[in-house]
């Protein structure tokens, strides 16, 4: 396994699961608007999700701002557009790694592709994910106990409907192997299989918890 350490910069409060978060809450708010008619269930739901959000965020002047405003963002797309673009001022985006560094990640892979970092929303990203479609091999490179760590396995061209073992969403996913050094066997490798989404950007824009995450990262490593 290769790791590589990652500083967290203190002056973003907000990670980008979290931010997904919010956007979860801010959803299950306009849904309660335009689909329900009872006011006392608006009002239950409104009154639950402010909650929701109050806990997540941090004690700064945007996100008491944000929370004031709550309501009316979720009432209006073009608003909560507005609002959620001043709410990444708070996002930590997840690092741009240089060649080098995902090098270093990957040191096992002689000719590693570059993921195509402009297609990609860094604060919406808890981890990096990207396909080598040439070679059928999937890259992620994730956050583990403060730091990097790069996974990388076969990834089956063939799109399935299914749970996402990442973020833990229906959708369209593909089975990626990775190979796991058993412990204590010197040498020897077995084959991990998990369902994960085809398309890490889109996981990544419905990841709101670091659980699955985790446990994922895990079972790609030494077992």
């Amino acid at each position: 396994m290769c790791i590589l350490k990652w500083s967290v910069n203190m002056d973003k409060q907000l990670q980008p699961h979290k931010f997904v978060a919010i956007k979860e809450q801010v959803i299950i708010l306009n849904k309660a608007f335009n689909s329900v008619n009872d006011k006392n269930v608006k009002s239950v739901v409104q009154a639950d999700v402010i909650e929701t959000v109050k806990n997540i965020l941090p004690d700064t002047d945007i996100a008491n701002e944000f929370l004031a405003q709550l309501p009316e963002i979720a009432l209006s797309k073009q608003r909560a557009e507005h609002a959620f673009k001043q709410l990444e001022e708070l996002v930590t985006p997840f690092p741009e790694l240089s060649a080098n560094q995902l090098g270093k990640l990957f040191k096992k892979v002689k000719k590693l592709p570059e993921p195509k970092w402009e297609n990609m929303n860094r604060h919406e990203m808890t981890y990096l994910g990207w396909n080598d479609n040439g070679s059928q091999k999937k890259y992620i490179v994730a956050p583990r106990d403060g730091k990097l760590v790069g996974i990388y396995g076969d990834f089956d061209p063939k799109p399935l409907n299914g749970l996402c073992a990442i973020c833990h969403q229906l959708g369209t996913v593909s089975m990626f192997l990775s190979k796991v050094k058993s412990r204590g066997a010197e040498g020897n490798y077995t084959k991990r299989g998990n369902l994960i989404c085809r398309d890490s950007s889109l996981c990544n824009a419905q990841l709101s918890s670091l659980d699955y995450l985790a446990s994922f990262v895990e079972t790609t490593l030494v077992k």
